[in-house]
């Protein structure tokens, strides 16, 4: 049954398009297809000039790690066999807290010496991907593209109909599959508590990150609107507003399930996957081989085209940024996402707030 409701509603949402793309598709399409060269020339330098390696013995190890597994010489003799077991049966309370094995402590972070200015600090892992890892870059890059693109153009859709109750369940069950297949690809090689630093003890530090990165990009939108940058911006790529279809409906909706579900999606959902995926494996992985700044570019173009809004590039674009140095001189994931739900709930807090009229909304323009 909701499968069948998926398929109508797409299938609406397809009919409502035309073939011809308007100008902010082609802005949007422009921006992935930079990404994608962008990488492209970056990593073929990078190869040509012999900055990447990939001659590890084992595709998962460095060549130094799989250095340290030698093989065994010839004539060497086997270990000792294992003792017995005791008679006792094995009693899975056997342990008392104070004798349980307790979980190892992360490896203390230790600056690379090799590395020059701000990068000293950065804490990212890399060391694990592989070269196969460009099949899964190139997966994700073409999936966000294809959603992003593959429909746009031409005849307006209605909002009624990109934002049913089931498209948005859907929308949010692909998210949550992206995030678990990202997830199942990495973690075979590192320990998920390594590859996104979830034993953060510096956790407090987001109390303080998280508003002073949303109120540095809510400066951003405000000197874009005083400079007259948005305004200019409209009259190019003839859009009427630069809010995003999701929060013109958020406005509009009296439903109050879309209502819920918006939100949920919006402060819960995106914040998690959407930082799972882009910060946790698409800059990483991009960064093995782009390089780190390389990758931060990279990984923001797609971010920022991935939410279909050409107004938004630039604020989008400086956000992913942001949040890629957070990852980086932080080491955990929890740093970005704090941000980025930060970010997502004023947004949607202001939005209520207007629409239920307890605060005014600036006139169009203005």
């Amino acid at each position: 049954m909701f499968a069948a409701a998926l398929v109508t509603a797409v299938s609406e949402i397809a009919s409502a398009a035309s073939a011809g793309p308007d100008l902010e598709s082609r802005v949007i399409l422009g921006t992935f297809i930079l990404a994608g060269v962008l990488f492209a020339v970056l990593f073929s330098v990078r190869y040509a000039t012999g900055t990447l390696r990939f001659s590890s013995p084992s595709p998962l190890l460095e060549p130094e790690a799989a250095a340290a597994f030698p093989a065994p010489a010839q004539g060497a003799s086997l270990p000792p066999p294992l003792p017995q077991a005791t008679s006792e049966p094995f009693s899975p309370y056997a342990w008392s807290p104070a004798t349980a094995p307790a979980a190892p402590e992360p490896a203390p972070f230790v600056p690379d010496p090799t590395a020059k200015g701000l990068q000293k600090y950065f804490r990212v892992p890399i060391a694990h991907y592989r070269l196969f890892d460009l099949l899964f870059i190139g997966m994700v890059f073409l999936i966000y593209c294809g959603l992003t693109t593959g429909g746009g153009g031409g005849q307006e859709v209605p909002l009624e109909q990109k934002f049913k109750p089931e498209v948005l369940i859907a929308s949010m069950f692909f998210q949550l599959l992206l995030m678990g297949m990202t997830c199942a690809f990495v973690v075979r090689r590192i320990k998920q508590s390594e590859w996104l630093g979830l034993r953060w003890k510096q956790w407090w530090l987001a109390i303080a990150i998280a508003p002073v990165t949303v109120f540095f990009v809510w400066g951003v939108l405000l000197a874009m609107h005083l400079s007259g940058f948005n305004v200019w911006l409209e009259q190019t790529l003839g859009i009427e507003s630069m809010q995003q279809e999701a929060v013109k409906l958020l406005q509009e909706a009296k439903d109050p399930a879309i209502i819920i579900l918006m939100g949920v999606a919006a402060v819960i959902i995106a914040p998690l996957t959407e930082e799972v995926v882009f910060r946790g494996y698409l800059y990483p992985a991009a960064k093995r081989f782009c390089g780190a700044y390389g990758a931060m570019i990279f990984s923001s173009l797609v971010f920022a085209a991935a939410h279909a809004n050409a107004m938004a590039l630039l604020p989008l674009f400086i956000l992913a940024m942001l949040l890629c140095l957070i990852y980086e001189l932080t080491g955990s994931i929890w740093a970005t996402i704090s941000v980025h739900f930060l970010f997502n709930l004023a947004t949607v807090t202001l939005q209520l707030l207007v629409k239920y009229g307890i605060i005014d909304a600036p006139p169009p323009g203005s």
